[in-house]
């Protein structure tokens, strides 16, 4: 899809009432020009994705570091409010959710879908109203790769790179000849699955498939204890890897444990317990460079180290107010600034290609070794296409 820009024409939506924000609720940037209002730059940007949960770990960060953006941001001329929306990661709620931001002319952007699930149901929602999306970590393939929108924008790699990765990781530094996949039947680690599947080819004994919610995984654990992997891969999310990998180990298997990015969360390694220790978690995401001040801001704003994401959802905040330092001032001006966007982020270089997603020539993930209950960087891996 060519990504030229459109002018947008307002469409009616009915606002949805009833819709709880987060407890942080709003984030003013605090330092607007002399108009109380910010004049004609007073805007709103949503941040939408699973602020509760089980799985509020892998977004609560990356929201975070969008209003360390927005508080460090040096504009007299401006006013500019965050407003965090939780939909739990549940495409049922994040669709009303995109009803009442595409329907408030007062936001110019989104941060999220933070899942794939809920970005999937919403991306035409926002497509219609002529709103920017920035995802911080919605990773599936089809986002992109099957009716691409013009409005949505990642900043990570989709799943065909990671599930390239995760393989080649499995190979190449496991040296595993026997994996047993399992995915959770999602959005999200389906998909993933089948990419490690078909990247290792021969070197996969076994699939199978779990469900989410579930904590019983008595069946699965059979599979696997007669199947004697050499490492086992799952794609899913922690609420369900956690009791998954505790059930796997109380029955004696001490096959290396990886996943994807739905498990890299501040929480995993409490998640886990011992049962964790050693266990590797892939993501789209690089260390933070050691003379980077971002760690010590993040910890004194939000008192504790930046978790998943967090680079992301600051570079995502940066792009959009760097719209508005440039001047644009309706949604069809950040939409057509977002598009042509190049700059340095904390993340990556950063650039969207026709489909807004990453260049192939940026992909690079991390595999990361829970040790001691923290998801410690162990090694670069470049998937080869």
């Amino acid at each position: 899809m060519i990504r030229s820009t459109k002018t947008w024409q307002a469409v009616a939506f009915t606002a949805v009432a009833g819709l709880a924000l987060s407890a942080c609720g709003t984030t003013d940037t605090g330092g607007g020009g002399g108009d109380a209002d910010g004049g004609d730059c007073s805007f709103k940007i949503g941040a939408m994705g699973a602020l509760s949960g089980a799985n509020a770990s892998i977004v609560i960060p990356s929201v975070d570091g969008a209003e360390l953006a927005l508080k460090q941001w040096d504009n007299d001329e401006c006013d500019v409010t965050l407003e965090r929306f939780d939909t739990e990661g549940d495409p049922a709620k994040a669709t009303p959710v995109a009803t009442q931001i595409a329907g408030d002319e007062d936001f110019i952007g989104v941060i999220g879908g933070a899942f794939s699930g809920e970005t999937r149901a919403t991306k035409t929602i926002y497509q219609d109203g002529g709103i920017p999306m920035i995802s911080q970590s919605a990773t599936a393939t089809d986002l992109t790769q099957e009716e691409p929108v013009e409005v949505f924008h990642r900043l990570v790699p989709y799943d065909d790179y990671q599930g390239a990765a995760i393989a080649k990781y499995l190979t190449d530094e496991l040296g595993a000849t026997k994996v047993f996949v399992i995915d959770n039947a999602e959005a999200y680690g389906e998909p993933l699955a089948d990419r490690v599947e078909e990247t290792l080819g021969d070197n996969m004994i076994e699939r199978d498939k779990t469900e989410v919610g579930q904590t019983d995984f008595a069946p699965t654990v059979s599979k696997i204890e007669s199947a004697e992997p050499d490492a086992i891969m799952y794609g899913g999310y922690i609420a369900e890897a956690a009791p998954l990998l505790k059930q796997i180990r109380d029955a004696g298997i001490d096959a290396p444990f990886i996943g994807g990015d739905g498990l890299y969360g501040a929480d995993f390694g409490n998640a886990v317990g011992e049962a964790g220790e050693g266990a590797v978690v892939m993501c789209p995401c690089a260390p933070i460079e050691e003379d980077s001040t971002f760690a010590a801001d993040f910890e004194e704003e939000f008192g504790g180290a930046p978790g998943a994401y967090a680079a992301e959802g600051f570079d995502a905040m940066n792009v959009f107010l760097a719209a508005l330092d440039d001047g644009a001032r309706t949604r069809a001006e950040v939409l057509e600034f977002v598009n042509s966007y190049e700059g340095d982020g904390l993340s990556k270089s950063i650039a969207f290609d026709e489909n807004g997603d990453v260049p192939a020539e940026q992909v690079s993930y991390w595999a990361y070794k829970n040790e001691g209950g923290t998801l410690t960087p162990e090694v670069e891996v470049k998937p080869e296409g």
